[in-house]
C-alpha cells in the first residue's frame, strides 16, 4: 500500500477499519482511466486512495494533494518539476512514481505503486525496538534507497517511519521523494504557514529554516536507526512542536548506549555521526553509511562533539587540587536565583501534600471606569484576595508573582480585557482549574467590584459582586474572599480551614496599600530602586506596616544595600508580634534570608509550609535557600515539587538547571534548561531566553564543550545587545572570555574581559566591576602573570568591600590565596585562606567553608604540617557529608589518601583512593575522575602493585588528554615515571619525567613545575648521571625551601646526597643527609626517613666510618618493616628505592 506521509497507517488488512470523514467519503473523479476502490488514509498533505489503473491493468495508489498546497502557480510548476525528477529514481527500495495528473478542480495527484503491507511506524509502535537483524536489514535497504535518490539529485526532506513502507517479505519502499521540496516556500513552510517536514525527524538546519541538502536526510536516517535499535529517539519526549525544534538545534542527543546498553558500540557511533549538528561532521553520503553497516565497524572520527569530556570549573579550568571559582559566571547563575525568586506564601519540607484537589488563580481585575487614579486597585484586589481566600492541602493558590510572570510571557497588559481564550491560556500555563477574574468601576462615591469564579473543567461560572466606598474597599475584598471560599465546592471543614489560614496585609491605610502594591509591581519587573522608593513611601503612610518593611528589606538587598536591608528586615520582625502566623513566618523567613542565616530561614519556611501546604512559591523559596546552603539534593527535591505542581514554570526549570550545574551534573542541567528555553521561545520572552542561553553556555563549558558554550553565549549576547541590556552584555562577555581562553584564544578573551570591565564601570556598578576584575585577575594568574593577577584581585576585593557583599569577599579572598598557592608562596596563601575562612564561617555556608578548608589543608600539606592538614581535610569532609555532596566528599577522601602516602601509610592511602575512584565512577565526573585515577594509580605504584598501577594511570592519562588539561596530564605522566622508577626502568622513567616537565611548563603551577624538575633530576641519579644531578638538585632544594615546600625539599636533599656520594663527596653528602634526617623525623615522613638512614649508613661505610653504620641500617630496616606491616604486603620492598634496605646484609 501507499499512504500519505502525515498520517498513521493501519496494519493488515489494508482496508481501514474506521469510517472516513464526511469530506473524504466523497470519492473524487480521477477520470475514466482510474476506478477508485476506497480511501487508504488522509493527512497533512492530502488523501490517498486505492485504485485500479484500467490502462495498465494494475492496482495503484493515488495521492490527491491538498488544493491549498498547490494553488500558487510557481509552486504548481515546481511540484511538477520535482516529481518528474523523483520519478527518474530507479531503485528497488524507492516507491515507483507512475504518473502526475490534474485532479478535480485545481488539484494535483500522483499515481504510484501500491504496496501490500504496512509502514515502519507500525512495528515501532507495536514492538518498540526491533530485533537487531531486522533493524539492520531495514537500515541497509533505506541507506541504499537514499544513495540512489541522492545520486539523481533528489533530497527527500521529510524522511520518517510513516513513509517507509514494508511488504510481507520485509522489503522496504521509500515513498514521497521530492514532494516536500516541491511544496515548500522560500521560508521552508507551505504558503499557509505550515512547516513541511515532521518536527520529530527534522534536522537542525530544517528546524532553523536554513538551506538543506542530502545530508539532512542522513540526519533523519540516524534518528530512524536509533529508534529501530533502541525503541526511542535520543531526545527527551515532548508533544510540543517548538520544543522539538529547539531540541534539534540546541540539545545534545543522548548516547544511544544509554537508551540500549546492549547496543553494539559500532552502531552507536554510526548513529552519532549521522546526528552531528555540523553537517560537515556527518556522513557525506548514504553510501558511506552503507559501507560501515556492511563492514560492521564504527566510522572514523565518530561524533567528536558528543565526546563528554568533563566537568571543569566555571573558569574553564581548575588548577591542581585547589578549589576556585569564577566570580562573574557564578554571578550569572546567582542572578538567576535572585531575579527570578518569588515572594509569596512560602512552604518547606520536600514533602509536597498529596495532590491538592483544587488550584485557584486570581488574576488582576480590569479597571472599567477609565479613572486612572484607580489603576492600582486592579492588581491589589488580586494580591489581597490571594491570601484572604486562604490555603490548605486541598487548595493550591497560584501566587501573584507567578501570574505576573505569565501575564508578561503572554504579553497581557493591565488594560487588557480578558476573553475566554486568554483565560484558558492563563489556566493552562498556571495549571489552575479555577480562575477568578473581573472588573471594577467607580459610581459616585461607591466602587463596584464584579468578580467571576470560573470552573475551567466543568465550564461553570459564579458571579459575585460587592460595593463600597474607597475607604471601605478592604472590607469589601474580605466579603468577596468569603464568597469565593463558599463557592469552591469544598467541604465545610476545609472552608473553615481556609478561613483560619487566611490573612490580609496588616494595614488599614489605603495610600500605604497603594504604594505597597506599586512596589510589588516594580519588584516583580526587576526595578528594585523604584520598588524601594514605593515601599519607603508605604512605610511613611503607615509606620506599622510590617510587610512593607519586609519587602523594603528585600528591595534593598537586591540593590546590594545590605546594611539598609538588615535594618528594614529587623523593623519588620519587631512589628510582626501580633500578626497572623503566616504573615509572621513570612517576615521572619525574609529576615533570616537577608541575614544569610540559612538554617534559621529554612526553619522559618518550614513553619510557613505547615501553615500553607502545597504552595509552589514557598517551595521555590525553600529550594533557593537549600541551593544557597549547597544542600543540592534538598534543593532539587523542592524544585521537583514545584514542577509537579506547575510544570511550565520557567523559573523552576531554570533553578533545576542551576542546581545540576552547581552539583556537577551539567548534562542533566541541559535537559532542564532546554525545556525552559523551549517555553521562553513559545512565550516570546527574549530576556528570559537570554538568561537561559547563558546558563546553557555555562553547562556546556562544564562539559568541556567550549564551542557549544560559545555558541549559546553568543546567542545570549546577541539578544542582550538587541534589547540594550548592558549588564547582561557584560555578563555574557565575561563568560565568553573564559571559554575563549580555554580554546586557545587568549587575545580575544582579554578583549572581551576588558570590554565587560568597561561596561560595568560605565554603568557605575561596583558589584559587576568587582566580579569581572576577579575573573580578569584569574586570567592573568592562569597565564603565569601572578603580580598583575594579584593586583586586580585586590582591586576586586576592595570593590566587594565597598558594596558590602560578604559572599564575594570570601570568594575573592579565597582566590587570592589560590593565586599565591599557584605562585608557590604558601605563607601568603595561608594568610588569605584563613581570612576567607573566618569570613565564610560567619556566613554559615557549609560548602564555601569546606572549599576554603580544603585549600588550607593543601597549603598545610605543602608546608609539611601534616597533622594540621588532616584536621582541615576531615573538617571539610564532615561539611561535605552534611550537605550530601558525595562528589566533594570523595575529593577530600582522595586528598587525605595523598597525605597518607607522604607519611608512608600506603595501605590507608590506597583505601582512600579506592573509595574516591568508586564515587567518581558513580557520579560520572571525568575531570576529577582523571585526577583521582591518577592518585589511585600512584598509590598502587607506591605499594608495589606496578601492573595495576599502570592500568589505572593509562586510563587516567587518556581522560586527562581528552580534557586537554595540561596540569593533570603532567601530574599523571609524573606518576607513570614513578611507577617505572620503582621497577628500576630508569630510561623509561626519564622519558616520562621529561614529557611531564614539558607539559607542566605549559601551566602556571610553579609547584607542579618544581616537582617535575625534581623527577627529571632523580632519574639522572638512577641513570648514573651524578654530576648533572648534583648540580641541579642543590638548586632545586633551595627553590623548594624558598617556596615552603617541605616534602620536595627533603626529597631533593636525599637524592642530592646520593649523587654526591657517588661522586665520592662523602662529607657534603653526610651533612645533606643529616639535615634531611632531622626534617623527615620532624615531618613524620617515614619512607624518606628510612631512605635517609640507609644512605647515611652507606656514606659512613664508604668514608671509612663503618662502625657507626649498623645503627642506621637497623633503623632503616625497622621503619620499612613498620611500613610493610601497615600496607599488609611484601611487594613494597621490591621497589628500586627501597629494596637495597632489605637486601643489604647489615640490615
Amino acid at each position: 500500500m501507499t499512504v500519505d506521509s502525515s498520517f498513521p497507517v493501519q496494519p493488515h488488512p489494508v482496508q481501514p477499519q474506521a469510517q472516513p470523514s464526511e469530506s473524504s467519503s466523497r470519492i473524487p473523479d480521477f477520470g475514466p482511466r482510474y476506478r477508485v476502490e476506497h480511501i487508504l488514509g488522509e493527512g497533512g498533505m492530502g488523501t490517498v486512495y486505492k485504485a485500479w489503473d484500467k490502462e495498465l491493468e494494475r492496482t495503484v495508489a493515488l495521492k490527491l494533494v491538498r488544493r491549498d498546497l498547490t494553488r500558487d502557480p510557481n509552486i504548481s510548476q515546481r511540484f511538477k518539476q520535482e516529481l518528474l525528477l523523483a520519478s527518474k529514481i530507479s531503485h528497488r527500495n524507492v516507491l515507483r512514481i507512475h504518473d502526475l495528473g490534474d485532479g478535480p478542480g485545481d488539484t494535483k495527484f500522483i499515481s504510484m505503486a501500491y504496496v501490500e503491507g504496512h509502514d515502519l511506524s507500525y512495528p515501532l509502535r507495536k514492538e518498540g525496538k526491533l530485533p537487531l537483524d531486522r533493524a539492520l536489514n531495514i537500515a541497509r535497504q533505506l541507506a541504499a534507497a537514499l544513495d540512489a535518490a541522492h545520486a539523481e539529485g533528489v533530497v527527500h526532506r521529510d524522511l520518517k517511519p510513516q513513509n517507509i513502507l514494508i511488504d510481507q517479505h520485509d522489503h522496504i519502499y521509500v515513498s514521497d521523494f521530492g514532494l516536500a521540496k516541491s511544496l515548500e516556500s522560500d521560508l521552508g513552510m507551505t504558503q499557509t504557514g505550515q512547516f513541511l517536514g515532521t518536527p520529530r525527524y527534522m534536522s537542525p538546519e530544517q528546524a532553523e529554516i536554513r538551506p538543506v541538502d542530502h545530508r539532512s536526510d542522513l540526519y533523519a536516517f540516524g534518528l530512524i536507526l536509533c529508534e529501530m535499535l533502541t525503541g526511542n529517539l535520543p531526545f527527551e519526549h515532548t508533544h510540543s512542536t517548538m520544543q522539538m525544534l529547539y531540541q534539534r538545534v540546541h540539545e545534545p542527543p543522548k548516547d544511544p548506549t544509554r537508551l540500549n546498553p546492549d547496543l553494539p558500540e559500532y552502531l552507536a557511533r554510526i548513529i552519532q555521526k549521522c546526528l552531528e549538528r555540523d553537517v560537515s561532521l556527518r556522513y557525506q553520503s548514504a553510501g558511506e553509511i552503507l559501507a560501515d553497516l556492511d563492514a560492521g565497524h564504527a566510522p572514523q572520527h565518530a561524533h567528536r562533539s558528543w565526546v563528554a569530556a568533563a566537568t571543569t570549573t566555571f573558569a574553564g579550568r581548575r588548577p591542581r587540587k585547589v578549589w576556585l571559582a569564577a566570580a562573574a559566571v557564578l554571578a550569572v547563575l546567582a542572578a538567576g536565583l535572585a531575579v527570578w525568586k518569588t515572594l509569596g506564601t512560602p512552604s518547606a519540607q520536600p514533602s509536597v501534600p498529596a495532590a491538592a484537589q483544587l488550584s485557584l488563580a486570581i488574576v488582576p481585575f480590569h479597571n472599567a471606569s477609565g479613572d486612572a487614579s484607580l489603576d492600582w486597585l486592579g492588581s491589589s484586589l488580586a494580591e489581597i484576595l490571594s491570601t484572604d481566600v486562604g490555603q490548605s492541602a486541598q487548595l493550591r493558590m497560584v501566587s501573584p508573582n507567578r501570574l505576573h510572570q505569565i501575564f508578561s510571557d503572554l504579553k497581557i497588559s493591565p488594560a487588557t480585557i480578558l476573553d475566554p481564550p486568554t483565560i484558558g491560556r492563563i489556566a493552562e500555563f498556571t495549571s489552575a482549574d479555577r480562575v477568578v477574574w473581573g472588573q471594577y468601576a467607580r459610581f459616585g462615591h461607591q466602587i463596584r467590584i464584579d468578580a467571576t469564579l470560573q470552573d475551567m473543567k466543568r465550564g461553570q461560572t459564579t458571579t459575585l459582586s460587592e460595593s463600597a466606598t474607597e475607604n471601605d474597599v478592604l472590607a469589601a475584598v474580605d466579603r468577596l474572599a468569603t464568597g469565593i471560599r463558599s463557592n469552591l465546592a469544598l467541604s465545610r471543614s476545609i472552608v473553615k480551614q481556609l478561613q483560619e489560614q487566611s490573612f490580609k496585609p496588616s494595614t488599614n491605610s489605603l495610600p500605604a496599600m497603594r504604594d505597597y502594591n506599586d512596589g510589588l509591581q516594580f519588584e516583580r519587573s526587576g526595578s528594585f530602586l523604584d520598588a524601594a522608593r514605593r515601599f519607603e513611601a508605604s512605610t511613611k503612610e503607615d509606620p506599622r506596616f510590617a510587610l512593607a518593611y519586609s519587602e523594603l528589606a528585600r528591595a534593598y538587598a537586591s540593590l546590594g544595600q545590605d546594611n539598609e536591608a538588615e535594618k528594614a528586615a529587623q523593623k519588620a520582625v519587631e512589628l510582626s508580634d501580633q500578626l497572623p502566623s503566616q504573615e509572621k513566618y513570612l517576615i521572619q523567613a525574609s529576615f533570616d534570608s537577608i541575614q544569610k542565616d540559612y538554617p534559621k530561614a529554612i526553619e522559618a519556611y518550614d513553619n510557613l509550609a505547615k501553615a500553607a501546604p502545597g504552595n509552589a512559591d514557598v517551595l521555590l523559596e525553600l529550594g533557593g535557600l537549600y541551593e544557597n546552603s549547597s544542600a543540592y539534593e534538598k534543593a532539587r527535591d523542592a524544585y521537583t515539587q514545584v514542577l509537579a505542581l506547575d510544570p511550565k514554570r520557567v523559573d523552576a526549570l531554570f533553578a533545576m538547571g542551576r542546581v545540576e550545574i552547581y552539583d556537577g551534573n551539567p548534562e542533566k542541567a541541559l535537559e532542564y534548561l532546554t525545556r525552559a528555553q523551549a517555553l521562553t521561545v513559545e512565550f516570546g520572552n527574549d530576556e528570559e531566553r537570554a538568561d537561559i542561553l547563558q546558563a546553557t553556555g555555562v553547562a556546556y563549558a562544564d562539559l568541556n564543550k567550549h564551542q557549544d558554550a560559545l555558541r549559546n553565549l553568543r546567542d545570549s549576547l546577541e539578544i542582550k545587545r538587541r534589547l540594550g541590556l548592558k549588564k547582561g552584555v557584560a555578563m555574557s562577555l565575561d563568560a565568553m572570555a573564559s571559554s575563549e581562553d580555554v580554546l586557545g584564544k587568549p587575545e580575544q578573551a582579554l578583549k572581551d574581559y576588558k570590554e565587560a570591565l568597561a561596561l560595568w564601570r560605565e554603568l557605575g556598578d561596583k558589584a559587576g566591576t568587582g566580579d569581572v576584575l576577579s575573573d580578569l585577575a584569574q586570567f592573568y594568574v592562569d597565564h603565569g602573570q601572578y603580580d598583575q593577577g594579584l593586583k586586580l584581585f585586590k582591586e576586586s576585593l576592595q570593590a566587594e568591600i565597598d558594596v558590602g557583599n560578604q559572599n564575594n569577599q570570601g570568594l575573592v579572598l579565597n582566590n587570592i590565596g589560590n593565586a599565591y598557592f599557584m605562585k608557590g608562596d604558601y605563607q601568603n596563601a595561608r594568610t588569605y585562606f584563613e581570612q576567607a575562612l573566618q569570613l565564610r564561617e560567619t556566613l554559615k555556608v557549609p560548602s564555601k567553608i569546606a572549599d576554603t578548608l580544603h585549600n588550607l589543608a593543601d597549603t598545610s600539606t605543602e608546608m609539611g604540617q601534616y597533622d594540621l592538614a588532616i584536621e582541615q581535610y576531615l573538617r571539610a569532609l564532615d561539611l561535605r557529608r552534611s550537605t550530601g555532596d558525595k562528589r566533594s566528599a570523595a575529593i577530600e577522601s582522595s586528598s587525605i589518601g595523598i597525605l597518607f602516602g607522604y607519611q608512608g601509610r600506603y595501605g590507608a592511602s590506597l583505601s582512600s583512593e579506592e573509595d574516591a575512584v568508586k564515587t567518581f565512577r558513580e557520579v560520572q565526573d571525568p575531570t576529577w575522575l582523571a585526577e583521582v585515577l591518577g592518585y589511585y594509580g600512584h598509590a598502587l605504584a607506591q605499594i608495589g602493585r606496578n601492573d595495576d598501577a599502570q592500568k589505572s594511570l593509562e586510563e587516567a592519562l587518556n581522560v586527562a588528554r581528552g580534557l586537554k588539561n595540561d596540569a593533570t596530564t603532567a601530574e599523571i605522566l609524573g606518576y607513570q615515571g614513578d611507577n617505572a622508577f620503582y621497577r628500576a626502568e630508569y630510561k623509561s622513567a626519564a622519558s616520562l619525567y621529561d614529557e611531564a616537565l614539558r607539559t607542566a611548563s605549559h601551566t602556571s603551577d610553579l609547584g607542579l613545575i618544581l616537582v617535575s624538575k625534581f623527577n627529571v633530576a632523580k632519574a639522572a641519579v638512577g641513570l648514573g648521571r651524578f654530576q648533572l644531578a648534583a648540580s641541579v638538585l642543590g638548586k632545586l632544594s633551595e627553590e623548594a625551601d624558598s617556596m615552603g615546600s617541605k616534602y620536595v625539599s627533603a626529597e631533593c636533599s636525599i637524592y642530592h646526597a646520593e649523587a654526591l656520594m657517588n661522586l665520592k663527596n662523602y662529607e657534603p653528602a653526610r651533612k645533606e643527609l643529616e639535615s634531611a634526617l632531622i626534617r623527615s623525623q620532624k615531618l613524620g615522613l617515614r619512607v624518606l626517613l628510612a631512605q635517609t638512614h640507609y644512605l647515611l649508613a652507606r656514606d659512613l661505610e664508604l668514608s671509612g666510618k663503618a662502625a657507626d653504620a649498623p645503627e642506621h641500617y637497623q633503623q632503616a630496616r625497622q621503619i620499612l618493616d613498620e611500613i610493610k606491616s601497615e600496607a599488609k604486603t611484601d611487594s613494597i620492598v621490591k621497589r628500586s628505592d627501597l629494596s637495597p634496605i632489605y637486601t643489604h646484609p647489615a640490615s
